[in-house]
């Protein structure tokens, strides 16, 4: 049941898709700089968790000047995404459409005819909900993996938003059984997969340092004999994305699941490491991604 702030934030919400709404993409746009801008200025905690993982993870490539730089323009792609996804009725399905040249998805609708599903996996990079926008827009069969907000109001919201542009949404936790029937209806399954994942992880390197990783996309992959496809939306300019694949990934058939699995694993989050070290600034480091404490002398992931 939604609160009196649960309301009120609802209400922000929708008087800023108006106002979104009602302007140019160019202006639109500045409009998200500055709000980002303002997150940045007012949200402390995640400003001091966004510029320790980039310290963390580019500290030795970058002066404290550039880190404090880049953190600031990670507020604002994050303030850009966040109006863009407030103007998706404004721009309807020929405005998403006109945003990305679509060929590199010829590589879906390849892996597509085996009829097997694909399981695409991507991150919270450049705008994440326009690459799934221009996915179902291009006429992909999609089910999106998405958090639900904690705002019962917001999430409807944003829910809504998504389906306005035929994205079918698999509410997290989602059950498996779910991705499993979407995957032998050769559907796409997109799942962010480089955020802290407390179960059902693999511990691996990821900017040099021990993280919580999802087995999510490779076991699916395994347990469906689908591949995964990496896939990242990166911005160029207030109204132009560029789509970014990766090559196809295939289980090995070793014989050993979990090696098959850890193997897939390690080849997009090569995939995702690499994009995201070209372009750092589209990338989440607002997220408290590196959660791993010692265990009795091991690696464990924390829970909460």
């Amino acid at each position: 049941m939604a609160t009196l702030s649960d309301n009120l934030e609802y209400l922000a919400a929708r008087a800023g898709m108006a106002v979104a709404e009602m302007l140019s993409a160019r202006a639109a746009d500045r409009l998200g700089v500055g709000l980002g801008l303002i997150a940045h200025r007012v949200l402390p905690s995640r400003r001091r968790i966004a510029t320790d993982n980039v310290r963390r993870a580019l500290g030795g490539t970058l002066t404290n000047e550039e880190i404090n730089s880049l953190v600031r323009d990670v507020f604002a792609n994050i303030g850009r995404t966040v109006i863009e996804l407030a103007r998706y009725r404004r721009m309807g399905g020929q405005g998403i459409l006109a945003l990305a040249d679509p060929a590199p998805l010829d590589i879906l609708r390849e892996t597509l005819k085996e009829g097997r599903g694909v399981v695409l996996a991507t991150a919270h990079f450049g705008n994440w909900e326009i690459l799934a926008a221009l996915l179902a827009q291009n006429g992909i069969p999609i089910d999106a993996l998405a958090l639900t907000q904690s705002n019962p109001r917001i999430n409807e919201l944003v829910i809504n938003l998504r389906l306005s542009m035929g994205i079918n949404i698999l509410e997290v936790p989602a059950n498996a059984r779910q991705v499993l029937r979407s995957l032998k209806e050769n559907r796409l399954v997109l799942m962010a997969a480089d955020q802290h994942s407390s179960t059902g992880t693999l511990v691996m390197d990821f900017f040099g340092r021990p993280a919580a990783i999802a087995r999510g996309p490779a076991l699916f992959s395994v347990k469906c004999g689908c591949p995964i496809v990496p896939m990242l939306l990166c911005r160029e300019k207030f109204d132009r994305h560029v789509i970014i694949t990766g090559p196809v990934i295939r289980a090995p058939q070793s014989g050993d699941e979990e090696a098959d699995i850890a193997a897939m694993t390690v080849a997009y989050l090569r995939f995702l490491e690499y994009h995201i070290r070209s372009r750092p600034e589209q990338w989440l480091w607002t997220h408290n991604r590196w959660k791993i404490r010692p265990v009795d002398g091991n690696l464990e992931a924390k829970q909460t």
